[in-house]
């Protein structure tokens, strides 16, 4: 009897483990289907709003702005030591460029956006007006 009970344990589990792995990989399939468009329509739609609402002349004009001033920030701070370190102490001569660039990098990714336009404002002439 003991016998019969752990071969119709052992079969099921077997069972078990083979409609697991069957479910496990159509579960899969499921969760990456959700990435790919489900119909024309839906293609349709996203190249609409690609063309005339994410890169529209208008939004690209913007973004085209703000990048130089990221790029005007970086510059900026890479011919000065006006930046500070998070712990408020100065850059060292022994920090090698690298380093610098990663340093100013992350400054500038921490700044708000209004924080950016302020800064540029004050380090330059002109600052564009990003509308």
């Amino acid at each position: 009897m003991i016998g019969a009970v752990m071969s119709e344990a052992g079969r099921r589990l077997a069972a078990r483990r083979s409609r697991n792995r069957r479910m496990t990989s159509a579960t899969t399939i499921s969760r990456w289907s959700r990435f790919r468009p489900r119909s024309r329509r839906e293609a349709a739609i996203k190249a609409f709003l690609k063309q005339h609402m994410y890169r529209h002349p208008r939004v690209m004009r913007v973004m085209g702005e703000a990048e130089e001033i990221l790029f005007d920030l970086f510059a900026r701070y890479q011919t000065s030591r006006a930046i500070c370190r998070p712990n408020g102490s100065r850059g060292t001569e022994r920090e090698s460029e690298g380093e610098r660039a990663r340093r100013i990098g992350n400054f500038i990714a921490g700044m708000t956006d209004r924080f950016a336009l302020i800064e540029h404002q004050r380090l330059f002439d002109s600052t564009p007006d990003l509308r």
